[in-house]
């Protein structure tokens, strides 16, 4: 895998998280660089929207009061026990 311009990009990593790209390296009979990279550029395949500046409450706007139960309610206020000593 030739890249044509190269970064450097360094991190930690736990224990774990090394073992798993070591395995998956020697699964695929690479290096631990090239089953990294190929992930990566495997993952990125799935387009990734870009950001959108603003709020983060924008665009979700839809989901705003949808939780809830019939012993929750959506919204606490309507609850007087959640009322209880408001504004004191």
């Amino acid at each position: 895998m030739e890249r044509a311009e190269q970064v450097w990009f360094g991190m930690k990593l736990t224990p774990e998280q090394k073992e798993k790209i070591k395995r998956l390296a020697e699964r695929e009979g690479t290096s631990a660089k090239e089953a990294v990279l190929r992930a990566i550029d495997e993952a990125l395949g799935m387009e990734i929207p870009p950001a959108r500046p603003g709020s983060l409450l924008e665009g979700i706007e839809d989901l705003i009061g949808s939780v809830g139960t019939e012993e929750e309610p959506v919204d606490l206020a309507s609850d007087p026990k959640h009322m209880e000593g408001f504004g004191r």
